[in-house]
């Protein structure tokens, strides 16, 4: 999940021009989403603990988020998708961070 966090972020930090303007951008950061999302129903899946023991990562909201990018891709809006990239995602990947270091 972390991985696909600093992907999102390296992408959302060429800029919104480059987000609205060249669909590989775009696309990458929609891919990551999906990873992400991916990512968190799997690590539910094997630990149903997890959620409740990581409150602050928010795994319902990612796990729709990637549904949504997966499978009404048609009808993703890009305002809430370059704004989970510049402001869900840095808050998420701190929550990441947290959570692995009281794992560890």
């Amino acid at each position: 999940m972390l991985e696909a966090a600093d992907a999102i972020l390296a992408y959302a930090a060429r800029g919104r021009d480059a987000f609205d303007h060249d669909a590989a951008v775009r696309d990458a950061i929609l891919y990551q989403i999906v990873v992400l999302g991916e990512a968190a129903k799997a690590a539910i899946a094997v630990d149903s603990s997890l959620e409740s023991m990581l409150p602050e990562v928010e795994w319902s909201p990612i796990a729709r988020m990637r549904d949504r990018v997966a499978h009404h891709y048609w009808a993703t809006d890009r305002e809430v998708v370059w704004a989970t990239a510049t402001s869900a995602v840095p808050e998420l990947r701190k929550a990441l961070l947290a959570a692995l270091k009281r794992l560890t």
